[in-house]
């Protein structure tokens, strides 16, 4: 399976790149909740309907580091700070700040290889491709799906920041994979 993604290692040359966020394993896309313009309006997972709600423009902040921007509202997907701290599940928000600097909305990739073959003790590189996660500047955590059965996300599933995963073998793997890709691509 080849997968483009577009994520540069340095951010965006030309400050902005429109994208769409979708999950490796069930080819859902990152969706502002019903399309909504409102702030502390949530992300879940829907499948493609080519909206406007399901691109967003990554913003360089330097560093390596990127705000995901909603095209149809101008707004940054951060976390829901609202609680009074971050911890594991908490929500992915639209909210109006944008800024750079704001380091709970800015976000950076991470690669992870391939998971190992073994058989009998012998392992050898997967032929599979390695995998994305997007890591919060703020906390050190991944963007997740709210997902806590496992196995490729559903529908609806609400996105939320969780500990990274540390290997593209782990249990729960299909929550925090990203494909980042040009609106109308599809994972091949």
């Amino acid at each position: 399976m080849l997968m483009s993604v577009i994520l540069p290692g340095n951010a965006v040359a030309a400050d902005r790149t429109q994208v769409e966020i979708v999950n490796t394993f069930s080819h859902l896309r990152a969706d502002v909740m019903w399309a909504s313009q409102s702030a502390f309006q949530q992300v879940f997972l829907w499948p493609n309907n080519t909206s406007a709600s399901q691109e967003f423009d990554l913003l360089d902040s330097g560093n390596g580091f990127f705000r995901i921007r909603a095209r149809h509202s101008s707004q940054c997907l951060m976390l829901d700070w609202r609680s009074g701290f971050y911890s594991n599940g908490t929500p992915i928000i639209q909210y109006p700040y944008c800024n750079a600097g704001y380091a709970p909305a800015e976000w950076q990739q991470r690669t992870l290889p391939a998971a190992d073959d073994c058989t009998d003790n012998i392992c050898t590189r997967s032929s599979g491709p390695d995998l994305t996660v997007l890591v919060n500047r703020a906390t050190g955590r991944c963007l997740d799906s709210d997902n806590g059965a496992g196995g490729a996300p559903r529908v609806q599933a609400a996105l939320q920041q969780w500990d990274c995963v540390t290997s593209s073998d782990a249990w729960n793997i299909c929550n925090q994979a990203w494909d980042i890709l040009r609106p109308g691509s599809h994972p091949l």
